[in-house]
């Protein structure tokens, strides 16, 4: 079959990525070595979602920390799946570690992150009664939360298959041979467009996405 666009890697990463495309009239395959979607890295995520203070400045990283972060509320209620916006705390328990927040508080602030400052100790504990006695403040980010990793890739390949006709998933679908545009995809599955890598691995595995004409529901 040929396709406009080969997605590698079913992760959170290439489902959403195949959740966008799915808004257009495109014939998409996404390829994972996997039997199911989000078995990589996706499965080991943490589950957190960063404010964007961290990041260094000016990085890609940084960006897309903060861009996240912001879209992330109505993007989890668009896809139907709890998120839970508590907000995140980096605890000093030294004056030296109060510098370190400084360099945090900074950071945040040329990330254009929204809404972050820095707690004194008694602050810091009404906030949070269960921090340690030797807390010395901290810096709260109230823009971090935590969702659900599984949850968030299973509903974004769930969305993006609202718009499908079909999807089968194999490990015979697809072999790959040699990581190179021209043989990458054998003559049973020829790629007319751009591939795009959501992983590190060599996929074995298809899923066959292919959007109906009619654009999809969020």
């Amino acid at each position: 079959m040929d396709y406009d666009v080969i997605i590698i890697g079913a992760g959170v990463t290439g489902c959403a990525v195949a959740r966008e495309l799915s808004r257009y009239r495109l014939r998409i395959a996404v390829l994972d070595k996997n039997w199911d979607i989000g078995e990589g890295t996706s499965k080991a995520n943490s589950g957190i979602v960063h404010a964007g203070f961290d990041a260094m400045p000016g990085s890609l990283k940084a960006k897309l920390n903060v861009a996240g972060s912001q879209m992330m509320p109505s993007l989890a209620k668009a896809l139907g799946i709890p998120f839970m916006q508590n907000g995140s705390l980096v605890v000093a328990l030294s004056k030296d570690d109060r510098l370190h927040l400084d360099e945090l508080f900074e950071r945040g602030l040329k990330n254009g992150v929204k809404g972050l400052r820095i707690l004194s100790r008694n602050e810091a504990l009404e906030m949070e009664p269960n921090l340690s006695d030797k807390t010395a403040g901290a810096l709260f980010a109230p823009t971090g939360g935590i969702i659900c990793p599984f949850r968030l890739t299973s509903a974004m390949a769930e969305s993006a298959c609202i718009n499908i006709k079909h999807l089968a998933t194999s490990r015979t679908d697809a072999t790959i041979s040699a990581p190179t545009a021209s043989s990458l995809i054998p003559a049973a599955v020829r790629n007319r467009g751009p591939l795009v890598r959501a992983s590190g691995s060599m996929p074995s595995a298809m899923m066959n996405l292919t959007p109906k004409a009619t654009g999809i529901s969020p």
